[in-house]
């Protein structure tokens, strides 16, 4: 295969949102990551979907490390599992894309990408909202100095996709889901506010089972303080209709996506400015985002320094949660 040719991956992980990640790369045939191999722990639950796109399937992650042909994994799988995957695939010399959080401790957030950067291979993490055009246009106002200086941000991302879950699945699994549903949703909400404002430096967070009958919790409310010195709020439901939400103010104006596909920048003095933008696929953006990355072409918008500190901040709210909303610090990220 020449070196500018797809990067063939298998997917690792094939429930739903596996599924969906193959789904991004296979329907448009000259996307630059090709899937060749799927693992599953149950094959027989995938093995129509997989026959259908025409790969094989297994439960051996190890055998298919040691196929030469394969030169990097997708991760969709259970958040405990991602640290030692990822290092087993990096020690294989594949590359890694992993589907978010990077981990569930700051230990093996760091042992994973010092492991990927001793072994020289790529690790992205799959913070697709990062490749929404209302959102890079918000970080270009940010960057750019448009909305002043930064002051506080606000961000709710709900829907009712805990009424999916029981205490058979691990989505349903307080050990894989701390604090109800940030790692499922308010996780995609923390990184874009890291993105804009910087590392977190403490948060508050309060947590409660109110409607699901999963043991999770349902509604999330984290208050965070920035390292920039800026506040701010977020909050995550699993039990409402659906929302997504982003408003950072300035001390210029503020810029709100009111969904994914919307901007409005309000600037002082100023009339309002609505920018609304065509729904684009941000999984499959993403995946050859990744695949160039393998091949040794630019930088994943997602740095490492960016997903450690999205860890750190977990953590803490995972920590204040169960404290009943004491403020906690957040381990300091150092390069």
């Amino acid at each position: 295969m020449s070196a500018n040719g797809p990067i063939c991956a298998a997917i690792v992980g094939l429930g739903r949102w596996g599924q969906n990640l193959m789904a991004a790369a296979t329907n448009n045939p000259d996307h630059p990551l090709r899937f060749v191999q799927g693992v599953t722990r149950t094959p027989s639950k995938a093995a129509q979907f997989t026959k259908h796109h025409g790969i094989p399937v297994s439960d051996d992650y190890d055998a298919m490390l040691e196929n030469p042909a394969i030169q990097a994994v997708v991760l969709a799988t259970p958040h405990s599992q991602h640290c030692d995957q990822i290092c087993k695939a990096a020690n294989a010399g594949k590359h890694v894309f992993v589907e978010k959080p990077l981990a569930l401790t700051f230990d093996e957030a760091r042992r994973a990408i010092d492991t990927c950067n001793n072994q020289g291979v790529t690790l992205a993490v799959g913070f697709n909202r990062r490749f929404l055009p209302a959102f890079q246009e918000l970080y270009d106002a940010q960057t750019a100095g448009t909305l002043g200086a930064p002051l506080h941000i606000d961000a709710n991302f709900s829907g009712p996709f805990g009424y999916q879950y029981n205490a058979d699945m691990w989505r349903g699994s307080v050990s894989e889901n701390p604090a109800g549903g940030m790692a499922a949703m308010g996780i995609h909400m923390l990184d874009a506010m890291i993105h804009l404002l910087g590392p977190v430096e403490s948060v508050s967070t309060l947590s409660r089972q109110l409607a699901i009958e999963a043991p999770l919790d349902d509604t999330t409310n984290v208050q965070l303080l920035f390292q920039c010195g800026a506040t701010g709020s977020l909050t995550t439901l699993m039990a409402t209709n659906s929302i997504w939400r982003l408003q950072l103010f300035g001390s210029a104006g503020w810029g709100a996506m009111k969904d994914q596909h919307n901007l409005e920048l309000a600037l002082i003095d100023k009339e309002p400015r609505v920018i609304d933008y065509d729904a684009n696929d941000t999984l499959a953006a993403a995946l050859a985002a990744f695949a160039d990355c393998a091949h040794g072409h630019g930088t994943f918008p997602v740095t490492h320094q960016e997903a450690l500190a999205g860890v750190a901040a977990m953590e803490a709210i995972s920590r204040s949660a169960a404290s009943n909303g004491d403020r906690v610090s957040v381990t300091t990220v150092t390069p």
